[in-house]
């Protein structure tokens, strides 16, 4: 633990994870970092040669007053070796708790999930394990214009942003968007191509495939469908676990999606149900729920665009890093 008075307002953060792809969280991050006046130095342990000797190096010679990371971007004995140099936080995006995370939990000096439901867990591997929900980056989403061509591309009565791949997870997300065309509305999906398999074919070629969108969204284009869709259907892979809502709520939100979701334990703490965003339990009053505000333009229109201000006021990304510094500057290793 670091007693060095220079911890008493950090103000620089070395920032490990995957920066491979623009959409990567790490961007995010970063952007909210900087606009909280923070100095922000990257590491993608993927991109670098010997990455745990060459983080250690970069730590060294940058004196970053603390370490962020998210997964296992290096091994976990990397982090031990860091915390000699500066205080290891562990933002941990996913809710679940695979095999290979408790060693990083115990590594780290103050680790954060999103599932609030997991803290019992977390803590009994770390005392100092803390809810911190995803958000969202509007910088990345801006919205330059809509045309013509936009409105043939990403108009849909019903939108759905996700993986239909063939994990356990994803195998009831098939069944639901299959009601949702039985009910004759015009749906479009987008994300991943299904994996071209033997089993898959009657997929790929259905009405499933039929309704693919053609390609993953990120950015100008999934504002567009957040904004073009009259619904932004939504399911989180683990809606029994209090608040675990993923980044998709914000960002879809967060561009002016009217957003139908699978109920989340603790959901109405963040945003509110009926007047921010649209809950269902079960796909029966999913249904009914699809079917009602595809009638109601009105109401379609209030929420979205509270829901929409709701997000740009308490849950972008220069929020979110504020909280996670606040956390860090009352905790005990940053002594006052």
């Amino acid at each position: 633990m670091m007693s060095n008075d220079r911890l008493k307002k950090p103000k620089s953060v070395l920032l490990v994870t995957d920066f491979s792809k623009p959409w990567s969280s790490g961007w995010y991050y970063k952007t909210g970092f900087e606009k909280n006046g923070y100095k922000v130095l990257l590491f993608d342990p993927a991109a670098v040669h010997e990455a745990e000797t060459a983080a250690l190096d970069l730590l060294r010679h940058t004196r970053a007053d603390f370490i962020l990371h998210t997964k296992d971007e290096l091994p976990a004995t990397a982090f031990q070796a860091m915390r000699t140099l500066a205080p290891v936080v562990q933002w941990y995006p996913d809710p679940v708790i695979p095999e290979w995370l408790p060693p990083y939990v115990r590594s780290a000096d103050i680790f954060l999930t999103m599932s609030e439901g997991l803290l019992d867990a977390f803590r009994k591997l770390n005392q100092n394990s803390f809810w911190l929900s995803q958000g969202f980056e509007p910088s990345f989403f801006a919205l330059s214009g809509v045309t013509e061509e936009d409105r043939r591309a990403f108009s849909a009565d019903v939108a759905f942003v996700g993986n239909l791949g063939s994990k356990p997870q994803y195998l009831a997300r098939r069944d639901a968007l299959a009601r949702v065309i039985d009910t004759g509305c015009m749906l479009k999906w987008w994300g991943p191509e299904i994996p071209w398999k033997i089993s898959n074919i009657p997929l790929i070629y259905g009405r499933i495939g039929k309704a693919y969108g053609g390609r993953f969204i990120w950015g100008e284009a999934y504002a567009k469908v957040a904004k073009l869709s009259k619904i932004f259907l939504a399911f989180d892979s683990r809606p029994d676990i209090r608040k675990s809502m993923s980044a998709r709520m914000y960002t879809a939100v967060g561009c002016g999606a009217f957003y139908l979701c699978k109920h989340v334990d603790g959901i109405e703490e963040v945003l509110v149900p009926d007047k921010e965003i649209v809950t269902f339990h079960t796909e029966d009053e999913m249904i009914d729920k699809i079917r009602r505000y595809l009638r109601d333009d009105e109401a379609r229109e209030k929420i979205s665009v509270a829901g929409q201000a709701r997000v740009l006021r308490d849950h972008v990304y220069e929020v979110r890093i504020r909280q996670m510094c606040d956390m860090i500057e009352k905790s005990v290793i940053f002594p006052s």
